[in-house]
């Protein structure tokens, strides 16, 4: 650890982050202060409607402002010339791992400070409703949880924003890609998978996406997405699969840093161009981006047979047989079609760029 730490590369990082790290802090306990404060009003609403005490756990998208935060601190950091940037120190009397590992701790010592806002904000928050707070069910159960889930999904977002990075030599075209592009891309992908699950039948009456569904309402697991995505009281939460849960998101974190030496170790400031850090890196990106088109193209071209092939089977949504068959390859068809069309037409874009 100290071959790498390097107090000249965090006083640097942080002298240029620190009046967007300090901002940033002073808008995430503002939206702290506000998502609390809504989940007591939720629970006060449920106390008076149903008896419902409990306090939950907070939706996914609450946290988005966060990431934002997060991805603003590390492009200011970076700076517009990264490229430069990195020149300069790689001649200098730093190596390629030692500009990598402290910005790594760098990111995570600004995550520790975010989550010890949330704390604060927690704390506070009990001091000023401590009457209201002693008959509500689960609030600091929930609060470690939140704080346990910000720190291990910071990380996780700390690890794409580099392995991002990393994958252009454009911080601009950088980070434009880490908030809007790629996890579009991702999303649509996953939307597409989910609506194949939906039709994609094991049986007349089930489908892949049916049989999934199921499982979770017969054996009453509380999956890594409920808890992420939903919101869900102590009351529903098990331990063990809480412990569980944590194991796979460090897992995730595993392969993420896996990942991310592998690209380490690829790139090279020589081979980068324009936008890209190397051509293997713009041949992943286009593939994603591709798919993704051809996915969204998909979702609305080839909706209404399917839903027609649907309807014969009454009110059961799963295909089987030839009519999976036909549905199935229809997607795929539209999906490799519209994608090599945008692969084709976005290579042209770029080749004209770079």
């Amino acid at each position: 650890m100290k071959k790498y730490l390097n107090k000249g590369l965090l006083y640097a990082w942080f002298n240029s982050a620190k009046a967007a790290i300090f901002i940033g802090l002073l808008v995430w306990g503002a939206v702290a202060y506000e998502i609390i404060k809504n989940n007591l009003n939720d629970v006060r609403n449920g106390l008076a409607n149903n008896f419902d005490n409990y306090y939950y756990t907070n939706v996914w998208h609450e946290y988005f402002m966060l990431a934002i935060i997060f991805v603003a601190i590390y492009f200011i950091a970076k700076g517009i010339n990264k490229r430069n940037t990195e020149m300069f120190l790689c001649s200098g009397p730093y190596t390629k791992k030692q500009i990598r590992y402290n910005e790594f701790i760098c990111l995570l010592i600004t995550l520790i400070l975010f989550v010890i806002m949330y704390v604060y904000i927690a704390i506070v928050s009990y001091f000023g409703n401590a009457e209201f707070i002693s008959v509500v069910e689960g609030y600091w159960s929930i609060v470690i949880i939140e704080t346990s889930k910000i720190t291990l999904l910071g990380i996780i977002g700390i690890m794409f924003m580099l392995i991002v990075d990393l994958m252009f030599s454009n911080s601009v075209i950088g980070f434009i890609s880490m908030i809007s592009i790629i996890p579009a891309s991702i999303f649509i992908v996953i939307v597409k998978v989910v609506s194949i699950l939906a039709y994609f039948g094991v049986n007349k009456n089930y489908s892949l996406l049916d049989k999934i569904e199921r499982l979770d309402y017969n054996v009453k697991l509380r999956g890594f997405c409920e808890i992420v995505f939903n919101r869900i009281s102590v009351k529903d939460i098990i331990t063990r699969h809480l412990w569980s849960e944590t194991v796979s998101i460090l897992f995730i974190i595993i392969i993420m840093i896996i990942v991310y030496s592998v690209v380490q170790n690829k790139y090279k400031l020589e081979n980068a161009n324009k936008i890209f850090s190397s051509q293997n890196n713009e041949n992943i990106l286009v593939t994603l981006v591709s798919t993704a088109v051809g996915s969204f193209a998909s979702l609305f071209l080839t909706e209404s047979f399917i839903h027609s092939l649907q309807l014969k089977n009454g009110s059961s949504r799963a295909l089987i047989g030839s009519d999976l068959v036909k549905g199935l390859g229809l997607d795929i068809i539209c999906i490799l079609l519209i994608g090599f069309i945008a692969y084709k037409v976005i290579k042209r874009i770029l080749k004209n760029i770079v």
